[in-house]
């Protein structure tokens, strides 16, 4: 299927969602507002957010998706490519579900300590790209609010930004450097 395909039903899918569940929030009490580290006289983030953040991740995400796939001139490489990106995105996808509801369950600090083991894995894993981040975001959005992975997805991304581009390029330097002869 055509990626501007894929990416028009996901963002319909990701608007209708946040539009049932503001809905439903509005009716229901009011739309929610988290608040950081949970303090009431903390400044708060709405649910609203998620109106905003959550297609423009999602069209960032096949933004970026297409604009890679199409620097691949291999079919068979663009193929790889696409399921890795959808294996990436499945992957934090279902790693934000089961956070949330174990958050959810009242369980935070598991939940916290999932979080520092996605950033000790996302040492290992390219877990900056966006298809990561927008699995991670909308895994998370229905349970938290958009906003509290979105600044929490900050937390890996940096992790695996400093592994990969500044941690793993030393190492590979340090096990093959380059003889300078004169």
């Amino acid at each position: 299927m055509d990626i501007k395909k894929i990416r028009n039903y996901l963002m319909i899918a990701v608007v209708a969602c946040q539009i049932a569940l503001l809905t439903w929030e509005s009716l229901n009490g009011g739309v929610v507002t988290h608040h950081f580290l949970a303090q009431e006289d903390m400044p708060g983030l709405s649910n609203w957010w998620g109106l905003l953040i959550l297609p423009t991740l999602v069209w960032l995400t096949a933004y970026s998706i297409e604009h890679r796939s199409n620097q691949i001139k291999d079919e068979q490489s663009r193929l790889a490519f696409r399921t890795v990106a959808a294996r990436s995105f499945v992957g934090m996808l279902l790693i934000s579900l089961i956070q949330s509801t174990i958050f959810s369950l009242g369980y935070s600090s598991i939940a916290a300590s999932l979080l520092l083991v996605i950033a000790f894995i996302a040492l290992f894993l390219p877990l900056y790209r966006i298809e990561a981040i927008v699995g991670y975001v909308l895994g998370g959005a229905y349970f938290t609010g958009p906003m509290i992975p979105f600044v929490g997805v900050v937390v890996f991304v940096l992790a695996s930004m400093v592994a990969h581009f500044g941690i793993k390029p030393l190492i590979v330097r340090l096990k093959n450097p380059k003889i300078i002869s004169e």
